[in-house]
């Protein structure tokens, strides 16, 4: 069964599992630095996309442009990971590492509260916490 994390952000919970033999070395960060408290912002042009800043670095891998709704990709020049909620077009490569499976539509109204605020807190944990 793959491990899972729980996305909160700005009080919004959702399930997502960690794509493990897609990109092995993101997700193995990503599970390490577990518990995560950051913030979200939105992104300003490429779509219906959230950012949260993360504290490790890793190389890219499962890189594509082609990205679906409730795909979490990371962006290794910024630290950042990217909620893709709803229709995005990034503007380069992206390293697909996980996939929301649980309460992807509970986190496209928290998207608009996001862009209307600035900035929501964020935490990533392990699934057992919630």
């Amino acid at each position: 069964m793959p491990r899972r994390f729980i996305l909160n952000i700005g009080g919004t919970k959702a399930v997502a599992e960690l794509l493990e033999k897609e990109a092995p070395t993101i997700t193995r960060s990503i599970w390490d630095s577990l518990p995560v408290d950051s913030f979200s912002v939105h992104a300003k042009f490429a779509g219906q996309e959230m950012i949260v800043m993360v504290p490790f670095y890793a190389e890219p891998e499962n890189e594509i442009l082609d990205v679906q709704p409730g795909d979490i990709g990371y962006y290794p020049g910024r630290q950042t990971i990217c909620i893709f909620y709803g229709d995005t077009t990034p503007f380069g490569y992206v390293s697909v590492f996980a996939r929301i499976v649980e309460r992807l539509d509970d986190l496209r109204a928290t998207g608009d509260r996001v862009l209307s605020a600035g900035i929501l807190p964020a935490k990533l944990e392990r699934e057992q916490a919630l």
